[in-house]
């Protein structure tokens, strides 16, 4: 055996420790650029808050400007007027915001559902072969319950 150098056979040569590990899986890397960048505003969605916001403001100016006119032309009504134009402007108020916070709360449990399935896809991903069926029926079960509540 020219030209063989046992000290260099032997450190290319696996260690016993390196023989008996076991090979590991590694859980995939997750891309956090997408967590990190939070989603943009467009120029449209600005403009719904800023208009809802100001047609409300308008709507109640121009309660006001009805009632002052009223009280204006016949003094002995005002407090009827004043009773009638709380009650429109609470009215348009109330309207505005009760939308408003529907909407958001909509928004916020359709990003949380797409969310929630993102994870179950994973966890779905990493079901080993073997008990895969059963767990899917049983997915599939708690997915019709949970719609029937």
């Amino acid at each position: 055996m020219e030209g063989t150098d046992p000290a260099r056979a032997d450190a290319e040569a696996p260690t016993q420790a390196q023989q008996t590990e076991k090979p590991t899986t590694k859980a995939p890397e997750v891309d956090k650029s997408a967590e990190a960048a939070p989603k943009e505003e467009t120029w449209s969605d600005r403009m719904k808050a800023v208009g809802g916001l100001i047609a409300v403001i308008v709507g109640v100016v121009v309660v006001g400007l009805i009632a002052f006119a009223a009280i204006l032309k016949d003094g002995s009504n005002a407090s009827t007027i004043a009773t009638g134009c709380a009650g429109v402007v609470a009215t348009i108020v109330g309207a505005y915001f009760g939308v408003k916070m529907g909407n958001d709360r909509s928004k916020d449990a359709a990003k949380d559902q797409k969310a929630e399935a993102a994870k179950a896809q994973v966890f779905a991903a990493h079901l080993p072969p073997t008990e895969a069926e059963d767990i899917l029926a049983l997915a599939e079960t708690a997915a019709r319950r949970a719609t029937k509540l």
